[in-house]
């Protein structure tokens, strides 16, 4: 009788929705155990198992929303315990199980990979296991060299001594990861680095090519030509652009006589701040301006910004930009009267449309009973539009605090623990692992109705 433990045949009994979901889980519980320890904390004592539950999910699923400030509750095992779950959230759950299976020395069968490849995004199964390691290599490639010009930066320019190698490499796998938590203290993330351009520059970047993904950018160093670029990889860099520079160009426009965030400040500072922010609020969090001290429809724009995220296979949450383009060139060929929906020449399958049309539709639902659930367990402590702030940030996985986090009761933590493991499974993934997909050959007659 063989009684060897083979994770791979675990892996298979279960679908890709309980795999990616149930990792994700494992791997918050097993955190949120060991950061309500007290050898974790600068001040010793237990931390509320919720609190460190939202801490250990806030992390993994690389959002950045914190109850307790991590630069100064969390002493050194209690911050490399946070970055570790970064790290294993923004690098994958599916990636590193791979990687274990061959380090156990297991095989991976037709099946296994084809699951994998699923999850992955490989363009085949027999590429799972190289784009495994390509991910990992990347990851760290990416991190190291940041990480190093970061180091090099705060030792020589900020003056933090030996603590700026630890600065410079921790900051540079929460920013590639897209996470946003940042050891500066007392919840200012980078509001005293506003005018220092290789600290921004250096973040913007990091965060950029973590929400473009794997398979994105992998195709461009590949091809290296945009005309042979896959759609995907197309879409999601012209999405990134117009995001990018437009987002920043009407945060500007918005907070430009704000005395509080903008107007006090020289024009480069005011582009730069505007920049980083529209980068940053996509997905990671960081941020050189209070949040708290925008104007409300400044805060509005960042909400859509926020539910939009960054890019599929990535470190990035929200509906994705590939689903956003799909719905509005829908849109569009609805109003022009065009059956087909075309991008760069290409049509897109009536199946992608009505992927994208129902996770826009899933993720208002679940944002609705979220907000519903938020404004209920609140009782107006706080205002309209800075819960549904905090809303949209956990859900696109941004961790743009307005100041209101660690206010909230256990409930509140709860409802915003759920949202930030959905916004980064995704709506589908989440859905799917409580149903069977049964499929049907029996097709019914056609008929009608009036709409709109």
């Amino acid at each position: 009788m063989n009684t060897n433990f083979n994770l791979g045949s675990l892996i298979l009994r279960m679908n890709r929705s309980m795999v990616v979901g149930g990792s994700f889980a494992a791997v918050i519980f097993i955190g949120a155990v060991l950061l309500m320890l007290p050898i974790t904390h600068t001040e010793g004592g237990w931390l509320p198992f919720v609190d460190a539950l939202f801490t250990a999910t806030s992390a993994t699923c690389v959002v950045g929303l914190v109850v307790v400030d991590t630069g100064t509750y969390f002493n050194l095992l209690g911050q490399l315990v946070i970055i570790l779950l970064i790290q294993i959230g923004g690098v994958g759950v599916m990636t590193l199980t791979t990687m274990i299976i061959l380090g156990m020395g297991q095989k991976m069968g037709l099946k296994e990979k084809l699951l994998m490849n699923e999850a992955l995004g490989a363009d085949g199964p027999a590429g799972v296991i190289g784009l495994a390691r390509q991910i990992i290599g990347y990851t760290l490639c990416i991190e190291l060299l940041f990480g190093t010009i970061l180091a090099l930066h705060f030792y020589f320019n900020v003056g933090m001594g030996l603590q700026s190698i630890y600065y410079g490499y921790w900051h540079s796998i929460s920013a590639f990861c897209n996470a946003g938590f940042d050891l500066m203290g007392n919840f200012n993330s980078f509001t005293a680095f506003r005018g220092d351009y290789v600290i921004n520059i250096c973040i913007i970047l990091l965060i950029t090519l973590g929400g473009l993904g794997f398979m994105v950018e992998g195709d461009i160093i590949k091809k290296r030509c945009w005309r042979k670029l896959r759609l995907q990889s197309k879409v999601v860099l012209t999405s990134y652009f117009i995001l990018s520079i437009g987002g920043a160009f009407v945060i500007w426009l918005f907070e430009y006589t704000n005395p509080d965030t903008l107007a006090n400040l020289p024009e480069g500072e005011k582009f730069l701040a505007s920049l980083f922010q529209s980068v940053t609020v996509r997905t990671a969090g960081f941020n050189t301006i209070d949040a708290s001290l925008l104007n409300e429809d400044t805060l509005l724009f960042l909400m859509l910004l926020m539910f939009i995220g960054g890019a599929p296979a990535s470190t990035a949450g929200g509906i994705k930009v590939t689903t956003f383009a799909v719905i509005i060139m829908a849109c569009i060929a609805l109003l022009r009267g065009k059956k087909d929906v075309v991008m760069f020449r290409r049509r897109i399958s009536e199946e992608i449309i009505h992927k994208s049309l129902g996770i826009f539709v899933l993720c208002l639902l679940w944002l609705g009973l979220a907000f519903f659930l938020l404004l209920s367990f609140d009782k107006g402590e706080n205002h309209f539009h800075l819960v549904m702030c905090e809303l949209f940030s956990a859900f696109g996985t941004v961790g743009l605090g307005v100041n209101i986090t660690p206010q909230w009761d256990v409930f509140s933590k709860l409802v915003l623990i759920m949202t930030m493991f959905i916004g980064r499974i995704g709506i589908l993934t989440f859905v799917m692992a409580f149903l069977e997909k049964k499929p049907s050959s029996l097709k019914y007659p056609y008929e009608d109705m009036v709409i709109g």
